[in-house]
């Protein structure tokens, strides 16, 4: 589920990016959106020109006591799954565009993206029956914080912004039988005086 909406975040990256004249020569294939930690170095045959790196991953605090959900399960309905892990994920995007003002139309052009589609849907391999509906919102770090994230990969630090994910829901496997009722009974008894 954490890959599908990294892939659905730099599919909506790239055909926003690729739209826009300026943007397009800059950022020039959806794989050079790489999934990786904008420090790392990449395989020889891939072109960085954009870093979307997922660096922390939270429990959703809104989603914590979710009820348990009946689904089918090898054609029986009365199944309870326990319910999915709600998951709110950051990410940190990096313009690598070789000059200073192609990184900040990149970036522009990628605030503005994420700003116009702040709700995308995305068809989930893991749950066909559901389409997931993830809320994309630019997370505000001080420049304290951010150096702290390019501190960490022992980096300078280069310009960034954090983008918060929510809500990635990963599927239980766990399970608990439940059962309709098959039997009801009632039992009168004379109460006494």
């Amino acid at each position: 589920m954490i890959a599908e909406v990294s892939k659905c975040l730099q599919h909506a990256l790239w055909l926003g990016l690729k739209e826009d004249p300026d943007t397009g020569q800059k950022v020039t294939a959806e794989p050079n959106i790489v999934m990786s930690n904008p420090a790392q170095a990449t395989d020889s045959n891939v072109v960085r020109q954009m870093s979307l790196w997922l660096y922390q991953v939270l429990p959703n605090e809104h989603l914590r006591n979710a009820p348990q959900v009946r689904a089918r399960d090898n054609g029986d309905d009365t199944v309870e799954f326990y319910p999915p892990l709600a998951l709110n994920l950051l990410y940190l995007l990096t313009p690598s565009t070789g000059s200073d003002l192609g990184d900040q139309l990149v970036l522009g052009r990628s605030l503005q993206i994420f700003h116009d589609q702040s709700i995308l849907r995305m068809e989930s391999a893991q749950n066909t029956a559901r389409a997931e509906e993830l809320h994309v919102s630019l997370a505000p770090r001080t420049i304290e914080e951010l150096a702290k994230v390019w501190e960490a990969m022992q980096q300078p630090y280069r310009l960034s912004v954090c983008y918060e994910v929510r809500v990635a829901r990963i599927d239980s496997l766990r399970k608990q039988p439940g059962g309709r009722v098959a039997d009801r009974g009632s039992d009168f008894r004379q109460m006494a005086a």
